[in-house]
């Protein structure tokens, strides 16, 4: 992809239900600047969170296929304030397309959360129960909550953009973050540590 393939590009268009859709592409209202610090700036983070669920080959192209869509988009929307929410929003789409081809859901699996631990590399036993404990613990939480965890804290997005991505409010992702904090405090097991998320503060 580069970015002079942009007017060309089709743009998603957020319906009543908050889905992008497929329209015409609209001229350029932002720089071709602006939008290559903003692709240099999350495109490795970006295929990072993908290249997790799809490897490394799918994830680039569905990575391209998000940038592309969402530079089209800004065209249209450029006061948007949390663009890095709706760049992920699209990812998430295009990664659920994949996935549906494929047979498969786009869930949020506790081995995918096991991050969150924190200091857990190497195999010492208590690494490797510490892993174990935090997958049970996060077995508990709802797939909303553990969407909202792996937004937050594996792919680093403020609690505004996570709410963008996740199409709901910023209050409402403040309490679903919360609960799941508070839900992985109170699981069995997981008071004997003090893990990346029971330790951070739910932040914007």
């Amino acid at each position: 992809m580069t970015l002079q393939d942009q007017p060309g590009m089709v743009a998603p268009n957020l319906g009543a239900a908050g889905t992008p859709g497929m329209v015409g592409a609209v001229p350029v209202v932002l720089g071709e600047a602006e939008f290559a610090e903003f692709y240099h700036a999350h495109v490795d983070k970006l295929l990072s969170f993908l290249s997790r669920r799809t490897g490394r080959d799918v994830g680039k192209e569905l990575a391209d296929l998000a940038f592309e869509q969402f530079f089209v988009w800004w065209q249209q929307y450029p006061e948007q304030p949390e663009p890095v929410g709706m760049l992920y929003r699209l990812a998430r789409c295009r990664l659920n397309d994949y996935l549906r081809r494929q047979g498969r859901e786009l869930t949020v699996e506790p081995s995918d959360l096991q991050d969150l631990a924190g200091g857990t590399d190497g195999d010492d036993f208590a690494a490797v129960d510490r892993r174990r404990d935090l997958r049970k613990a996060l077995a508990t939480l709802t797939e909303q909550q553990r969407q909202a965890l792996l937004m937050k804290y594996v792919a680093n997005l403020s609690v505004a953009e996570c709410a963008e991505t996740l199409g709901t409010g910023v209050d409402n992702m403040k309490k679903i973050l919360g609960k799941a904090r508070e839900a992985l405090r109170q699981a069995p097991g997981m008071d004997a540590y003090n893990s990346a998320v029971t330790a951070k503060e739910v932040r914007g």
